[in-house]
């Protein structure tokens, strides 16, 4: 038999025994392979392989379940092992929860995702799944954007719980039919003002408000109420990154940069499917394959990554949900080293994903809950999804919290990590942007 390249793997070097157990049987599973080649098939870092087959942490249980069913060609065999890896697992987690944490880790997250929801509001329902940060919204039917007097009035209503006002983020929404855009001042029931007289969709963040109007051309808003000007013809997509927001042509062929002035735009790339804007920068997927390529200047294009369900930005880091919706994957934007292009697991399931600032959040595979990526507090376990309560119609996360339009349209809810509970801060809305 041939033998593998690579240093030997040693013996399990855990904090518990029930880690070591887990180690132990996927040093079994995964016998004759190396951290290398690992790394190379479920995009997770050779440090990290290392790390879970020596057992300093625990492997999550999507990755360790997708490991059986490829290592474990027999049916029968692979019933009996997915039911060990998923009774290991469980022990490995449960002798971690009750380990002491070291004391430079942060305090332990609530382990009852049910505490974190209002306690007597009505629930929103399932999602109509949004795309990325700040700006990427799925188009609704409504009304221009420009002057004139709105048909509907956004009815506002603020129920607090148990925290004030917000600080850093900016929301505007839609009112219903597309009448009225509105910024949300969140000081008060009466904080919405009447900045424009409707939309079909809404754009923010660093480069500022934009919307697109019943004629489908794009318009800047100029930071005084009714104060709009028109800076684009109809285009195929829309998204800001940093000071600049870019456009898809409307056949899809170019990718243009608003130069600041009147209509004036830049070709700097194309043909594109669609547009990821946010702070970690620009990024456009192939029409062809679904490939996603990062903006590094005028037809300059890096190609990072293989096609994904749904990609979403935070504050740092971008990331991808796999075709099958079976994985999210973290880019490596620092790493030069094979394999190459470098992404790394960072969570499970997952249906949609939505990010900024905030972090990162999703739907799970049902598409009825809400779920924020979390740190764990055990240096023994990998970040995985919380539950933080049920999706909505939309999904919008801003710097500082994430905003969900109920299925019925009818209220915006409010949720932040540091407060972890949820906030009625207005409605009925159509649509609704946060930046």
């Amino acid at each position: 038999m041939n033998r593998k390249a690579g240093r030997p793997q040693g013996g399990p070097r855990g904090s518990t025994q029930q880690a070591n157990a887990l180690a132990e049987f996927l040093l079994t599973l995964t016998v004759g392979m190396t951290v290398r080649e690992l790394a190379a098939r479920y995009h997770v870092g050779k440090t990290l392989w290392g790390e879970y087959r020596s057992g300093q942490k625990i492997i999550p249980l999507e990755l360790l379940k997708r490991l059986v069913q490829d290592h474990t060609p027999d049916e029968r065999t692979r019933h009996v092992h997915l039911e060990t890896a998923a009774r290991l697992h469980a022990a490995a987690l449960e002798a971690a929860r009750h380990e002491p944490a070291p004391a430079a880790l942060e305090p332990a997250i609530a382990p009852e995702p049910a505490a974190l929801e209002p306690a007597a509001a009505p629930e929103p329902a399932a999602a109509n799944p949004g795309a990325a940060p700040a700006g990427r919204r799925r188009p609704r039917p409504l009304l221009l954007a420009g002057g004139g007097t709105a048909i509907a009035v956004l009815t506002l209503i603020v129920l607090l719980v148990g925290w004030g006002p917000p600080r850093g983020d900016a929301v505007f929404a839609v009112g219903p039919d597309g009448a009225g855009i509105f910024r949300w001042d969140g000081a008060d029931a009466a904080g919405w003002t009447r900045i424009g007289d409707g939309a079909k969709r809404l754009y923010s963040g660093p480069a500022g408000l934009f919307a697109t109007g019943i004629d489908d051309r794009l318009y800047r808003y100029e930071g005084r109420p009714g104060r709009w000007s028109l800076i684009s013809e109809p285009g195929g997509d829309f998204a800001i990154s940093g000071a600049h927001i870019f456009r898809l042509a409307a056949d899809r062929q170019s990718v243009d940069v608003w130069n600041g002035q009147g209509t004036s735009w830049t070709s700097v790339g194309g043909p594109a499917a669609r547009l990821y804007g946010g702070e970690p920068g620009l990024f456009a997927t192939d029409p062809k394959d679904g490939r996603i390529f990062r903006y590094s200047g005028p037809f300059d294009w890096e190609w990072i990554g293989t096609a994904g369900a749904s990609f979403a930005l935070t504050d740092r880091d971008l990331y991808g949900l796999t075709p099958e919706r079976a994985i999210v994957n973290r880019w490596l934007s620092e790493e030069t080293s094979p394999p190459w292009p470098p992404w790394i697991y960072a969570a499970g399931p997952a249906a949609e994903l939505y990010g900024g600032p905030a972090g990162l959040f999703s739907t799970d595979p049902s598409r009825v809950r809400l779920r924020v990526l979390a740190d764990s507090s055990t240096a023994a376990v990998s970040q995985s999804w919380q539950d933080i309560g049920p999706t909505g119609a939309e999904v919008a996360v801003g710097r500082e919290a994430v905003y969900v339009l109920t299925e019925d349209r009818s209220r915006i809810l409010r949720w932040s990590a540091g407060s972890g509970t949820w906030q009625y801060i207005g409605g009925p809305a159509q649509t609704l942007t946060a930046g």
